[in-house]
Parts: structure tokens; sequence; C-alpha cells
């Protein structure tokens, strides 16, 4: 069936497209050439493996990116995002915009504490053994040492 409404979706992702948390992982960027005319600018698009729709970066969003993954946008493959919904101030209007966050470090292995920041390190080395005193019994106390002393 011919729908009219396949023709008006949009490559990228927009505000109203998102209105919940998405996890995304990034398979690359490129550099889009988006406007016309006079208004016409390069910008930067990340394009993920489990959606179709890219992101343009506006600042904010390019300063998280390159913040967390560096500034060389090869890097950033592989990579997970939070994509969220929020507002921001524009020209004194509160709209709704898309921003990105990283999400935690995953933990590996079910209630162990080991956190993929734990990966590569030795058993030994990543947490420290609770040593705890042995209770001496009040039978083996030598009475010798057993003075009470005034101060």
């Amino acid at each position: 069936m011919l729908l009219a409404s396949s023709y008006d979706q949009s490559r990228y992702f927009k505000a109203a497209d998102v209105t919940a948390e998405k996890k995304l992982r990034i398979k690359d960027v490129t550099v889009e050439e988006l406007g016309v005319g006079k208004d016409k600018e390069k910008k930067l698009c990340v394009w993920f493996v489990n959606d179709a729709r890219g992101l343009v970066l506006n600042k904010t969003n390019n300063r998280t990116l390159r913040g967390a993954f560096g500034d060389a946008c090869d890097g950033w493959k592989g990579k997970i995002i939070v994509l969220f919904p929020t507002e921001d101030d524009l020209r004194g209007r509160m709209v709704p915009v898309l921003r990105v966050r990283i999400p935690p470090p995953k933990q590996t292995a079910a209630g162990n504490g080991q956190t993929a920041a734990d990966e590569g390190i030795p058993e030994f080395l990543r947490r420290t053994p609770e040593i705890k005193a042995k209770q001496p019994d009040p039978a083996e106390i030598d009475p010798e040492l057993n003075d009470e002393i005034d101060f």
C-alpha cells in the first residue's frame, strides 16, 4: 500500500520523535550539509546501529560526546549513548529539545560488584580482603597481662 505519510519522514531525529529515553549504539559519524542558501551549514551527524535516523549534533550534544569519547569521531563508533527529551530556553521560550548522556558502566557479572572499569585488573587487586582479628578466649589470657592500670 502506498502511503503519503511514508514520504514525510525525516532522516534525522526531532524532539517530537522521542518521548522517552532511548539507548543507541553509534555506528558512524558523518558531516551533513543542512539548510538552504545562505543558511546552509555543515553539521556533525551521528548514525546508529539500532535506528535508521541520525542525530544532528548541536553544540551541547557535541560537547557531551566529545567530552566522553574524545575529539576524534572515529573513536565514537560502538559507544552507547542515551537520547532523551527535555526542554530548553530558546529566545525566552521553553521548547522541546533532545539531549544525550552517557550511561553508567554496566555490571558485568550479577552480584559481584565488578564494573567494566575492573576488567583486566587481577582479582587480588580488585578487592581488599576483610581481615577480622581473632578474639582471644578469656581462658587463654595470661593472668600476668590482665592487670588493671590506673591513669
